[in-house]
């Protein structure tokens, strides 16, 4: 029982160990110090599940059933990996560490080589894309006269289904499944098939116990053969087992063709169809629509309007050129009309999920007698456009989610089409509200000198509001403005905006804050310089308009255990009402938001007189990395040509960190007064 926990516990030393290398990598030669308490810890977790994999592959090798030479290179190098990484762990600190480290990883990677040749054969790695495709390709459609019964139907069946334990180099029970001399050999309790006798034949003995039974084949968790795959089989064993016939001279039994043809691919790919015209493809890309081939040699194509809510006149007339080959058409969250279902007669997977699509569209929707998935999430349908989905044949998927279409008509529906799968979301008590999701604020800088917009994001979803304040003392409610389509700043502005629906409870607010830029001081010092590791410009950052949103930049002026106090001379004698300051804060690498920001004013830069100060509410868990434009205002206005601005930092990481009590950071890349 131990010895099969090993094809779960295997991975676990893959992934854990290559990402502790990473981090090790990262901290060596990216100067990120700060992971190392990171790096410990993963390096400890992937010595322990290597020792655990390596432990569970031993006692699953002693089964047998595998390739020996591959074996025992599998077994060893991971054994090999395990005391390696052991002794990594053990060497931390010591200077030959590193390149131990590194051997680990060049095992694991070997070890892992081969234990993928024992599950996929030798020369799945490195297999030529050709062979591969000749293998998977071999279907059970559309067989011909001069169909090979063995090599044309039955063997994909095997391939598919058996050869991932029955083969050249994992042979459970061994037996061979992959060619016709391991068929008729058998394993170590005899033949697995006798001809003539499908009911004394192993092979369909151990298909027809309860999935539950260990004998039970293909081992529970594998793909498994379906009724038609196994009445083939039987068929075939039935008929002699014949590895040479083809279906000229063992034709299939009227019974099992039909069948066989009842699993067949859509009908729409019997249609005769040439291939697209490269330009007509390339002049939709060129409208930034997504159009991907279903594969090679293939005329059909997946197409894609998603980012696109208003297409233009431009877009379907592009589309209708390649309509008659789009069998896959995503028009979700656009506002596409009905008329451009007509366009495209043979599609088989549909979504038009938010779309302003109603029960008008229902003849068109009626008339795509190919389709097999279709998205009508969130549209405007009622019971009334059942009548027209039930004259969709081919019909076996259908999502109706935030829909009017009652539960009766759907089942309705249900009885009509035994075979299709509706899909009508959970159903919800009237006296259960649920949240809206936050908007997202889209803008470009969080400073500006003219003017600036700002746009809110929201999927489309019937009924939601979006409104939105500006002003720094109000909070917005559903009095205030409503979101169009942007909001304009000409002055500095706090935005702060949530969704709200009727029988919902309201979003999350979300707020941001922009700064009208209207001095930019004359120059700038710094107390005390920052962190040799984050640099930037020195003082110069602080004042020359380049500001980021993420770690890697560098404009950030860095501080490590210290606090940042700059001297801002604006040129000349101006009345001060506000200091902002854009800082960063990233909880993993240590760089924390401010605790406090003091500001102090003066007229000659030798005297300074207290005018502001604002602490900060410090975290208690670790935050997603973000940037702050925190404001620091004065009580009143006061004159000054010279503005000091102290950042304190929590000089250490808090209690809950995980690595409390080390020097955390504060970074800082731009300072402005108003």
């Amino acid at each position: 029982m131990i010895a099969r926990l090993h094809p779960l516990l295997v991975h676990l030393p893959i992934g854990i160990l290559l990402l502790a290398f990473g981090l090790e990598c990262l901290s060596r030669w990216g100067r990120r110090h700060d992971l190392q308490a990171a790096i410990r810890l993963s390096l400890a977790a992937g010595v322990l599940s290597a020792l655990a994999a390596a432990g569970t592959g031993w006692l699953l090798g002693q089964h047998g059933g595998y390739e020996t030479d591959l074996l025992q290179r599998h077994q060893w190098l991971g054994l090999a990996t395990a005391g390696l990484a052991v002794l990594s762990w053990w060497g931390q600190g010591r200077s030959w560490y590193f390149p131990a480290f590194a051997a680990t990883i060049g095992l694991l990677v070997l070890a892992g080589h081969y234990g993928g040749s024992l599950t996929h054969g030798d020369r799945y790695l490195f297999e030529k894309e050709e062979s591969a495709t000749e293998q998977t390709t071999t279907t059970l459609t559309a067989p011909g006269p001069e169909t090979p019964v063995f090599s044309g139907l039955i063997q994909p069946i095997l391939q598919q289904k058996c050869y991932a334990c029955h083969n050249a180099n994992k042979h459970k029970g061994e037996l061979r499944l992959d060619s016709p001399e391991g068929i008729v050999k058998g394993g170590k309790n005899g033949k697995v098939i006798e001809p003539g006798q499908p009911k004394n034949s192993p092979l369909l003995s151990r298909l027809h116990l309860p999935a539950t039974d260990d004998k039970h084949m293909p081992p529970a968790g594998k793909p498994q053969l379906s009724d038609t795959e196994i009445r083939l089989l039987e068929w075939w064993i039935e008929q002699g087992a014949d590895m040479q016939a083809t279906l000229a001279t063992l034709p299939l039994p009227a019974a099992l063709e039909a069948a066989f043809q009842k699993v067949d691919q859509n009908p729409v790919f019997a249609n005769p169809m040439e291939a697209p015209e490269v330009a007509a493809v390339q002049r939709l890309k060129s409208l930034f629509v997504s159009v991907q081939s279903m594969g090679a040699g293939s005329p059909w194509l997946a197409v894609s309007f998603a980012g696109l809510p208003h297409p233009s006149a431009d877009h379907w007339k592009a589309l209708r050129t390649i309509a008659a080959q789009t069998i896959d058409l995503d028009l979700s969250h656009t506002d596409a009309p009905a008329s451009v279902l007509a366009d495209c007669p043979q599609v088989i997977r549909l979504n038009l999920a938010y779309t302003p699509l109603d029960d008008a569209a229902g003849p068109a929707l009626g008339g795509l007698r190919y389709l097999e998935t279709l998205n009508l999430t969130g549209t405007r349908v009622t019971e009334k456009i059942v009548a027209s989905l039930e004259q969709l044949p081919l019909l076996k998927r259908l999502y109706l989610w935030q829909t009017a279409v009652p539960p009766a008509a759907m089942a309705r529906l249900q009885q009509a089409h035994p075979q299709l799968r509706i899909e009508a979301g959970a159903q919800v008590a009237d006296s259960v509200q649920l949240a809206l999701r936050a908007p997202k604020l889209l803008f470009g800088r969080t400073f500006f000198e003219d003017t600036l917009q700002v746009r809110l994001d929201y999927p489309a979803f019937k009924g939601v509001s979006l409104y939105y304040t500006t002003d720094e003392a109000a909070s917005p409610t559903v009095q205030s403005a409503v979101y169009k389509d942007r909001i304009e700043l000409r002055q500095t502005g706090h935005v702060r905006a949530f969704a709200a629906k009727e029988g919902w409870l309201n979003s999350p607010v979300v707020d941001a804050l922009f700064v009208k830029k209207q001095v930019t001081p004359a120059a700038a010092s710094l107390a005390a310089p920052a962190s040799p590791k984050y640099p930037a410009l020195g003082a110069t950052s602080l004042i020359d308009g380049k500001i980021a949103d993420a770690q890697g930049a560098d404009t950030w002026l860095g501080y490590e255990g210290e606090h940042l106090r700059a001297t801002l001379d604006m040129g000349r004698t101006m009345p001060v009402h506000k200091v902002f300051v854009h800082c960063l804060e990233n909880n993993v690498a240590w760089i924390f938001k401010p605790a406090s920001i003091q500001v102090e004013t003066s007229l000659d830069g030798k005297i300074f007189r207290p005018a502001a100060e604002r602490s900060l509410a410090a975290n208690t868990a670790m935050g997603e990395p973000k940037t702050h434009l925190l404001d620091c205002a004065l009580a009143q206005a006061t004159s000054a040509r010279f503005v000091r601005v102290t950042v304190k930092s929590l000089l250490k990481n808090p209690s809950w960190h995980p690595s409390k009590g080390q020097k955390c950071w504060i970074f800082v890349d731009e300072m402005l007064v108003e």
